[in-house]
């Protein structure tokens, strides 16, 4: 009956939504981008994580899928299936959080709309995959992150939405980008009030 269902819920995809885009994350502690990971028994715990914030054009189901994930760190993911069996801890685990309208990673509980582990069933793995229906003329938050604390590990996230729909998608870059940014952009202002 599992397979009955998994296989559906690939033809439906296939049939009723397109590949709209696909992005790249990295999540390590050279990032400073750290939060407690709602959910997690230890508040002490830190967890890094990667942000984006994206629209839609077209209401309707729209899907995040973690289909590609490489490490940080000398152990190998590839196969993790088999070190799910013979260790848990060892394997890449990703976690996504959606919020709505904001979000704040002083409370990070705030705003929080959907979250996803290991898909359906654990149809993508370990891997997340997340599925919610989306509203135009909202803005979303996602947060990608991992299962255990302090993991470094790096992947691909692809969004299917409904066929002909589109997605305006701003990944965050690294703190000291943003910073470069505002600088510059400082510098554009001053410099266009100087030699007007």
């Amino acid at each position: 009956m599992k397979k009955l269902i998994s296989f559906i819920l690939l033809c439906s995809t296939v049939c009723f939504g397109d590949l709209i885009t696909t992005f790249d994350f990295d999540i390590k502690e050279s990032t400073v981008l750290q939060f407690s990971r709602p959910g997690w028994n230890s508040t002490n715990s830190i967890f890094y994580y990667n942000l984006a914030y994206f629209t839609v054009d077209t209401a309707g189901d729209w899907k995040a899928q973690n289909n590609l994930i490489t490490s940080n760190d000398s152990f190998d993911y590839t196969n993790y299936q088999v070190q799910i069996e013979n260790n848990p801890w060892f394997a890449a685990d990703t976690y996504v959080y959606l919020y709505k309208d904001t979000f704040d990673a002083s409370d990070p509980s705030k705003n929080l709309i959907a979250e996803n582990d290991d898909g359906f069933g654990r149809g993508n793995g370990v891997q997340f995959e997340l599925s919610y229906n989306l509203e135009t003329n909202t803005t979303y938050w996602a947060v990608i992150t991992t299962y255990e604390p302090e993991e470094e590990i790096s992947g691909m996230v692809s969004v299917i939405g409904p066929q002909g729909a589109g997605i305006n998608l701003v990944t965050i870059p690294e703190p000291y980008a943003v910073s470069l940014i505002a600088i510059s952009g400082l510098g554009l202002l001053v410099g266009r009030r100087l030699f007007r």
